[in-house]
Formats: structure tokens, C-alpha cells, sequence
């Protein structure tokens, strides 16, 4: 598996920023713009046992993906895994950490494309590139979109 974390300070409280991932409506407002993100199932407040499909791309060269809730630690942890998707394994934890003045949001992701050498190399040209700055992209329009809020 490969494993990659990316950590970024966030200025609002730890059960703010996890109440804010809680709600699956927001994941397209912090997804970058290509591929498209789109929710398919029905938003609800995320709870442990939830399955969300989403589809990432266009129509026709799009992909389903649909995850389940593994573990919510209320105000601390969102845990989901690949149920279908492009991965043969993947986890994901959204961490949100405790830190002066606001938080760490921490994502967490072990993946699995192939069970292979090949598949570890394709992980390493490939996903781990594609994967760091869409969750740059992501942390970003996270602390946007709070800080503005706090503000208003």
C-alpha cells in the first residue's frame, strides 16, 4: 500500500472543520475543477455505514466511485473506503486536529492500484503526483470557505 499525508492549518475550531467535511455537499465545492466532481447519491449528514457515490470526470470517460463511512470519531475523524472505483484498496481518514488559534486538517490515504511492482510504479508516476495538489487544491478552498464564513 502506499501511504501519503498532507497536513494543513486551518483557523477555525476542530469541530467546525469536521462539521464542514461532514456535510458531503461541500467535497464538490472543495474538488477542483477537472475532473468534474459530481455527487450522485443523497446528501445526508455522514455517518458511520454511509455509502456516497460520486463520479469523477465526464460522461463518457468518467469514473463511478462509491465509498462507505468506515469510522466517525464526532469532531475528530471521518474514515471512508473504496467500495468501487479506480483503486484495488483505498482508505481515506480526514483528520482534524487540535492545534492554538484553529486546526490541523489532516487527510490520510493508503491506496492500492494494482497488486503488483507495476502497479507500485504506476502509484509512484502517477497517482502520487495527480493526488498532491488536488488536496492542496482542496485544504485551500477549505480554509477559504470557513475563514470567509467566520467573517461574514
Amino acid at each position: 500500500m502506499t501511504n501519503l499525508v498532507f497536513r494543513s492549518f486551518i483557523p477555525v475550531a476542530p469541530e467546525e472543520l469536521f462539521e464542514f467535511h461532514a456535510d458531503v455537499r461541500n467535497l464538490a465545492a472543495i474538488s477542483p475543477p477537472v475532473p468534474p466532481f459530481r455527487l450522485e447519491s443523497e446528501p445526508s449528514p455522514t455517518r458511520e455505514g454511509d455509502v456516497q457515490v460520486f463520479r469523477l470526470g465526464w460522461r463518457r470517460v468518467g469514473v463511478r466511485w462509491v465509498a462507505r463511512i468506515a469510522r466517525v470519531v464526532p469532531g475528530r475523524l471521518i474514515e471512508d473506503v473504496q467500495v468501487e472505483g479506480p483503486f484495488r484498496r483505498w482508505r481515506h481518514q480526514h483528520r482534524f486536529l487540535p492545534a492554538p488559534g484553529g486546526s490541523w486538517l489532516e487527510d490520510r490515504v493508503a491506496f492500492r492500484l494494482l497488486p503488483t511492482a507495476a502497479g507500485a510504479f504506476l502509484e509512484w508516476l502517477f497517482v502520487r503526483p495527480a493526488l498532491a495538489p488536488m488536496f492542496w487544491w482542496r485544504h485551500r478552498r477549505t480554509r477559504t470557505l470557513l475563514t470567509n464564513h467566520a467573517k461574514s
